[in-house]
């Protein structure tokens, strides 16, 4: 069935008033509806959405904005701490620990970047081993770790072999 624009304008023009009218409803009921499907409601969907993961944002930033300031107080009393245990340079507190942890006999490489860095090698060192040093490093003598490369022991499981840059 093929319609033209003058059988379509024909036909409506039979319709009486009162069927025009309905029938011009009808077809703006349906486009209202349609439009309010395909176009208004993902876009108030989206609005929500975006609303709920701006709020979720915003409660996390506020979270790590407390947690912030809680670490730089505490960074405070630590650096402090740190400067009265300890007037030894930094490959002397490294040597002093590794031997005390037994993990010097793993280093095998030391290259002083500055006075304040340091990169050691380590191969064939236990992970737990050697992140129990790097906590001791931390917590006892403020030395961070700047960068990292951990090589996992393909036939050993838990051993690794270690680039890392120390600096306090």
């Amino acid at each position: 069935m093929k319609l033209n624009k003058n059988d379509m304008m024909q036909r409506l023009t039979e319709l009486s008033p009162r069927e025009r009218l309905l029938s011009t409803g009808t077809v703006l009921l349906v486009l209202s509806y349609g439009f309010y499907q395909l176009i208004y409601t993902p876009i108030a969907d989206d609005k929500i959405l975006f609303n709920q993961k701006i709020e979720v944002q915003k409660q996390d930033y506020q979270y790590l904005k407390k947690i912030s300031m809680e670490v730089t107080e505490l960074r405070k009393y630590q650096t402090e701490d740190v400067k009265n245990q300890d007037g030894q340079s930094l490959l002397a507190i490294i040597d002093l620990s590794s031997l005390q942890m037994q993990i010097k006999p793993t280093i095998k490489r030391v290259i002083p970047d500055d006075a304040n860095k340091v990169t050691l090698w380590l191969e064939d060192i236990q992970f737990d081993q050697f992140i129990d040093w790097l906590i001791a490093l931390e917590s006892m003598h403020g030395i961070t770790v700047n960068q990292i490369n951990i090589t996992p022991d393909q036939l050993k499981n838990g051993w690794v072999n270690i680039k890392v840059q120390l600096s306090n």
